[in-house]
């Protein structure tokens, strides 16, 4: 299981420098942007397979401000009570599903320069709306909702923490990191080569659960290598 540990002391190893703590968050930020750029790259040329890279979370709502009712007079809308980690921009999808907490109902996308609209439509007038602004999602068309379900594609795949209700929602430091294993070999081999090009050493590859285990020893994984 590659978790973010496993693959940031991998590279670190390959460097010499398997206990450098400043660096390997460094290599944390460095993975994190590459997976957001590698990501949104193959969506790109296989939106079919964006199933495979979805996270969901659930987020608690509040009440808006008068002010932040317009267009509507005298409405009340509700909001995410955080900012949502920021989606990987697509064409066609900001968020896979928003809905009930439970991911059954799904709720309509409706732009807010069309909000008075939706009550003339004798089906759907009295369903929940929701639009995405200022890194929020609003709900219109109720106030009993305390929750919502979000599914989608995020930049920062540990940024969901932040927001979630749910401890199952969060992702850990010992969770598998949530990359395709070709694209993590990519992102890896493209640190190595363009970030860490001129500290990498000749030396032969260590297998991640390796390298975690000599750790705990306190033994060099680089050493150990050659």
């Amino acid at each position: 299981m590659a978790t973010l540990k496993k693959i940031v002391s991998s590279i670190a190893a390959r460097v010499d420098a398997p206990f450098d703590v400043d660096l390997q968050e460094e290599l944390k930020h460095i993975i994190g942007y590459k997976r957001a750029n590698y990501t949104q790259q193959f969506l790109q040329k296989n939106p079919s397979q964006r199933k495979f890279f979805l996270q969901k979370i659930t987020v608690e709502l509040e009440k808006v401000d008068a002010d932040d009712c317009e267009p509507i007079k005298g409405c009340v809308i509700l909001r995410t009570k955080c900012t949502i980690p920021k989606p990987i921009r697509n064409n066609q999808t900001i968020f896979d599903f928003v809905g009930d907490s439970n991911f059954v109902r799904g709720y309509g996308y409706q732009e807010p320069e069309f909000i008075q609209d939706i009550s003339f439509n004798r089906f759907t007038g009295k369903a929940p709306k929701w639009y995405y602004t200022d890194n929020r999602i609003y709900i219109y068309n109720t106030t009993t909702i305390k929750r919502i379900g979000i599914r989608g594609v995020f930049e920062e795949p540990y940024s969901v923490n932040a927001c979630a209700c749910e401890p199952v929602d969060c992702l850990k430091d010992t969770d598998e990191y949530p990359i395709a294993l070709d694209l993590l070999n990519s992102i890896v081999r493209d640190t190595l080569t363009v970030e860490m090009g001129q500290r990498l050493l000749p030396i032969s590859d260590v297998e991640l659960d390796t390298i975690e285990e000599m750790e705990n020893k306190g033994v060099n994984p680089n050493q150990a290598a050659r």
